[in-house]
């Protein structure tokens, strides 16, 4: 069976969804809920670095490096040759809607499927996704 790995989107809607006032252990104890309902804990680095890509200042730089920490990243931080060739074949698909394809989104899936996982998001770029688990 395929490792199931958990797009930025998926992290960001659950991080949004947070009502509890948003301290480091309190962060940390969402991705551990999160990580139980999809029952997965895997990312990727292009993940990971897309999901920091919205901090807009320090205190919340420090509140979702902690959201991050219960994660473990499936890849290492080399991106392979293979893989940009393969995320270069996926921007090259011209899409139905006349979307522009997203870098991150292409470098995802050629990870993904060189490691034979799948994509667990709701995100409409992917071609090849499964749509998380209802909280």
């Amino acid at each position: 069976m395929p490792k199931r790995i958990l797009d930025t989107e998926v992290l960001i809607r659950h991080y949004n969804k947070m009502t509890k006032p948003k301290t480091v252990e309190a962060v940390r104890a969402h991705a551990h809920e999160l990580i139980n309902i999809q029952d997965t804990k895997w990312i990727l680095w292009p993940i990971r670095i897309e999901f920091l890509c919205g901090v807009r200042n320090s205190d919340e730089l420090k509140l979702y490096a902690a959201y991050m920490e219960p994660f473990q990243l499936l890849d290492k931080p080399d991106i392979k040759s293979q893989d940009w060739s393969e995320a270069e074949r996926w921007a090259q698909r011209v899409r139905e809607a006349g979307r522009a394809r997203k870098l991150g989104d292409c470098l995802i899936q050629a990870i993904a499927k060189r490691l034979n996982a799948e994509v667990v998001t709701m995100d409409p770029d992917f071609r090849s996704r499964t749509p998380p688990k209802q909280s």
